[in-house]
């Protein structure tokens, strides 16, 4: 217990504690990249804004390393002995200060573990806001080389991903053997076969040839000639052959129509099924997963916030929200290529 003269060292108290809040830990974070959520925050929301979750802790995390090693609130004591009807005898005014011990530094030690956690996580989410920066260039280059345009051309942000529409794999099918090139120029070739073989099978009948001439003769009347001609079919072993090779290339038309509409049906059924898979995972992501992440990371926040929970359940549940944002765009990318996939063989837009 400090009495009168305690207020001396009440005032070296005072000055440790703000040598305490003014410690070089705290203030020189703030010159390193993601000692604040601001900066972290700047480069997430460029490309993928989860990442930055993690970095909100952190920042919780920084701000409690001031409260770590502060002393308790003093006690003032006003003390009043030998009262009696006279008056009072004697009066004391004090200050009593807990000091640090086992259980305030079991504490520190606990803020401290958190501070260490939380520059891992925000290190992590540094990492990965650059790996994805790398990832969103490469496909922008990919995609100014398939428009014919230099690598490093700007361009527009995207708006979202297009609305895949509901189609039932008869439909897909149907427009697939319609309009894909492939199974037009092989139906082509197949006419072309036939008609062929049509004109092959016109060697067994006599050609006719047919002629007419107009003959004038000076000094007496004009006259007229006229011809027929009938060639006889009479090699009938070399027109046989002929229209075995004819009919022989007709069938092998038609039977790679056939295996390629076949092939194509497969394909577009493989196509349908993806998508309709992929749609309904990712539905189960978006109302089922993606909630119930977010509930998670509520309720480990509220937990840390009450003291109930360590920051690490934080962190984790933290990870798993990202995860399952992440998962869930890789799904609507895979998608939509598939949807494209499924476009391509049907020969147009669905």
């Amino acid at each position: 217990m400090i009495r009168e003269g305690g207020i001396v060292c009440w005032a070296a108290l005072g000055a440790t504690t703000a040598l305490l809040w003014l410690s070089p830990a705290a203030a020189g974070d703030h010159a390193m990249p993601g000692a604040t959520v601001e900066s972290v925050v700047a480069l997430a929301r460029r490309l993928n804004p989860t990442v930055a979750a993690a970095s909100l802790d952190f920042d919780a995390a920084v701000h409690k390393i001031g409260t770590a090693g502060v002393l308790a609130d003093p006690t003032l004591i006003l003390e009043a002995w030998d009262v009696n009807r006279q008056g009072v005898g004697q009066r004391r005014i004090g200050l009593e200060q807990e000091i640090l011990l086992r259980s305030r530094y079991g504490a520190t030690s606990v803020d401290q573990q958190d501070v260490i956690r939380a520059e891992v996580e925000a290190a992590t989410a540094e990492g990965d806001v650059v790996r994805r920066q790398g990832e969103q260039k490469s496909a922008a280059a990919r995609l100014n080389a398939l428009l014919g345009r230099p690598s490093l051309a700007p361009l527009a942000a995207p708006t979202g991903f297009r609305a895949v529409k509901a189609v039932s794999l008869a439909q897909a099918q149907a427009l697939a053997r319609s309009a894909n090139p492939m199974l037009a120029m092989a139906g082509a070739q197949t006419n072309s076969a036939a008609q062929t073989k049509s004109l092959t099978d016109l060697n067994y009948y006599p050609d006719v040839t047919l002629g007419a001439k107009y003959v004038q003769r000076p000094g007496t009347e004009d006259t007229g000639e006229f011809m027929l001609g009938v060639k006889l079919p009479l090699h009938y072993e070399v027109k046989d052959a002929e229209q075995r090779a004819a009919g022989a290339r007709l069938g092998a038309a038609q039977a790679r129509n056939e295996a390629l509409r076949l092939r194509v049906d497969g394909q577009v059924a493989d196509a349908w099924f993806g998508v309709d898979a992929l749609r309904k995972v990712v539905q189960i992501y978006a109302s089922r997963q993606l909630p119930a992440a977010r509930a998670s990371v509520d309720t480990a926040r509220n937990g840390f916030q009450a003291g109930t929970t360590d920051l690490f359940f934080v962190f984790e549940a933290e990870r798993r929200l990202r995860a399952v944002q992440i998962d869930l765009l890789k799904l609507k990318v895979e998608l939509q290529m598939k949807f494209a996939e499924m476009e391509r063989l049907a020969g147009g837009s669905l």
